[in-house]
């Protein structure tokens, strides 16, 4: 993979899909991230979409977009002998990263201080719905329930129904990027004092951390954050921020003071020129136009103008003609858009990944940041089940090939 920001540490992942874009951001940083599935391979494997819509455990993309870059071998660490390959590997592992219910290590014998005692430089980061501790610890939570239980659900969709889930799953994602950043804490603690320790993430509680605003609402109003949808709220105001055109939807929002006044102002001559403005906005002083002191009538003549022009444009024609205006309006753009992007393009973003197994070349997102020193090399396609086995047991633990196959044929690897 080339120069990379952290490629002399190594991790041992052991994540489901609740941890596991914790490690892809490791192993996109140059972490050598070590795949531990269980024989016959990991469940996130069987999580679709899949490559040609063909169901099989090498072929999920869900598998493919959040492993790049990491290695695999299987394992199942519950059992004696497995446990003491696990340990063998401890010793040598700068991160474990795991998700699994708590107490399930420490009922196998692998309870972080078993693992310190082993490499008392290593940290272990723990993701679970509701953390290591508390009444609900135990419980299980998924995407959606950590969304519900996190204030975040609430938030989403319009006001006069129930909430919505987003389509693809938000709460293990952003837990993940905690846990990511909550490592790399510890690890600069562990530069400083060469001692790890064990970091506890809860899904839920970086759920509530995305919700923002609503828990300080609560506290400072005793009112929730009111499901806005498609629109704008302010006091006894309501007004779209996101609008139909042509051919999909533009974000646009009716402002007032200083940036009001440049953008009212452009949007009406713009409008204007295609005799599409009413008199109403013409003869509004824009500059001294009192936001707090509009009604909802005068933004109601003031909504239904703009959403006549902008349905006579698409969504390309709006953002190009708002670039030049110097007005805020941008196209609500979907995948196929984002592959288009000449900004993306321009930046490199887009990687091409090559998958021998399959035959094919598949583009992937590049790197979540650029660095000017250390740049973060190329993705490498995620790994087959138990790929570098012999990789890692023969060349570093010492194991021959026949102790190999009769650990397979116990279930052990």
């Amino acid at each position: 993979m080339g120069e990379s920001l952290l490629g002399c540490y190594r991790a041992l992942d052991l994540t489901d899909e609740k941890g596991v874009f914790c490690s892809k951001i490791l192993a996109d940083l140059g972490v050598d991230t070590i795949k531990i599935e269980k024989p016959g391979g990991d469940s996130t494997r069987n999580i679709g979409p899949f490559y040609h819509d063909v169901p099989d455990p090498e072929k999920s993309l869900y598998w493919f977009a959040n492993n790049t870059n990491k290695r695999s071998i299987t394992l199942d660490i519950t059992t004696p002998r497995g446990k003491e390959l696990f340990k063998q590997l401890v010793k040598k592992a700068d991160f474990i990263i795991e998700s699994f219910s708590p107490g399930f290590l420490a009922k196998h014998g692998l309870d972080y201080e078993t693992l310190s005692a082993i490499n008392p430089r290593t940290i272990l980061t723990s993701i679970t719905p509701f953390g290591q501790t508390g009444p609900y610890a135990d419980l299980k939570g998924s995407d959606l329930v950590t969304q519900a239980m996190g204030v975040l659900l609430w938030q989403t969709g319009d006001r006069d129904r129930a909430p919505v889930r987003t389509t693809i799953p938000q709460a293990f994602a952003h837990a993940g990027a905690d846990a990511a950043e909550a490592t790399m804490i510890a690890h600069y603690y562990r530069e400083t004092t060469g001692t790890g320790q064990q970091v506890d993430v809860s899904i839920m509680e970086s759920v509530l951390w995305v919700a923002g605003r609503a828990v300080p609402f609560w506290d400072a109003l005793k009112t929730d954050v009111i499901r806005a949808g498609r629109f704008w709220d302010r006091p006894g105001r309501r007004f779209p921020a996101i609008w139909d055109c042509k051919n999909g939807y533009v974000t646009f929002l009716i402002q007032g003071g200083v940036a009001g006044d440049r953008t009212n102002k452009s949007i009406m001559k713009w409008m204007d020129s295609y005799n599409l403005a009413p008199d109403y906005m013409k003869d509004t002083d824009w500059e001294n136009w009192d936001w707090d002191k509009v009604t909802q009538a005068e933004l109601d003549i003031y909504t239904k103008a703009v959403t006549e022009f902008f349905k006579t444009r698409t969504a390309e024609e709006l953002e190009e003609g708002a670039i030049e205006r110097g007005i805020m309006l941008n196209k609500v753009c979907d995948s196929a858009d984002s592959r288009k992007s000449v900004q993306l393009e321009a930046r490199n973003f887009w990687t091409p990944v090559e998958h021998e197994e399959l035959n094919d070349t598949i583009t992937y997102p590049g790197p979540f940041a650029k660095f000017s020193l250390t740049p973060v090399g190329t993705p490498h396609r995620a790994p087959k089940i138990g790929e570098h086995n012999q990789e890692i047991y023969e060349s570093e633990l010492g194991l021959t090939l026949r102790e190999l196959a009769e650990l397979q044929t116990q279930g052990v690897i």
